[in-house]
């Protein structure tokens, strides 16, 4: 069998996924489990191509994660997805799903995946363990807060401040680095 083509529709709250020519789809929410979840799951049907779009910003964590797991990537610029939906006539999508149009922009156009160099994903490796070590650490924080004595709340109280901003900050520079990088040029 060829290797598959995987259309990835990102939002803010999920994660569309559709594979050709299987027409295998379905959907979840974007949380930090279930990109490593999907990216798994794409990981073990060897795609040949995993296509985004370039939109918004909310693909970044997805695509940052897609790249650790070494899949073949390609974000696609939204005018030239709009052009190739109108082109093939499918610019109202009621037939396709919006990851389904991706994944056959992916099969017939066939984009070259941009892999990022290694160490800028043993950067983003390095981004996402301490985010997930600041996120263990805050859910601990978050429990003791109504535990301990009022004498103490302040300062469990800034440390829940410091732990909040200090993840923001890495999540930003997870985003700032997959942005920067070829994949997006």
């Amino acid at each position: 069998m060829n290797s598959p083509f995987v259309g990835l529709n990102v939002t803010s709250e999920m994660i569309e996924v559709a594979i050709r020519p299987t027409g295998e789809m379905w959907k979840t929410n974007v949380a930090e489990e279930t990109i490593a979840e999907t990216a798994t799951k794409l990981k073990s049907l060897q795609p040949r191509l995993v296509v985004m779009e370039a939109a918004g910003g909310c693909e970044l964590p997805v695509a940052g994660v897609f790249a650790i797991y070494g899949l073949p990537l390609a974000i696609i610029n939204p005018r030239n997805f709009r052009d190739f939906a109108r082109a093939v006539g499918r610019i109202s999508r009621f037939d396709y799903t919006h990851a389904g149009l991706l994944a056959h922009f992916g099969e017939l156009v066939d984009p070259e995946p941009r892999p990022l160099p290694e160490e800028l994903i043993e950067t983003l490796k390095h981004l996402r363990t301490r985010r997930h070590n600041m996120l263990q650490m805050l859910l601990i924080e978050r429990r003791c807060l109504g535990e301990v004595p009022l004498a103490l709340r302040n300062d469990v109280q800034r440390h829940i401040t410091f732990l909040e901003q200090s993840i923001a900050a890495l999540t930003q520079e997870f985003n700032r680095s997959v942005r920067s990088s070829a994949a997006w040029r």
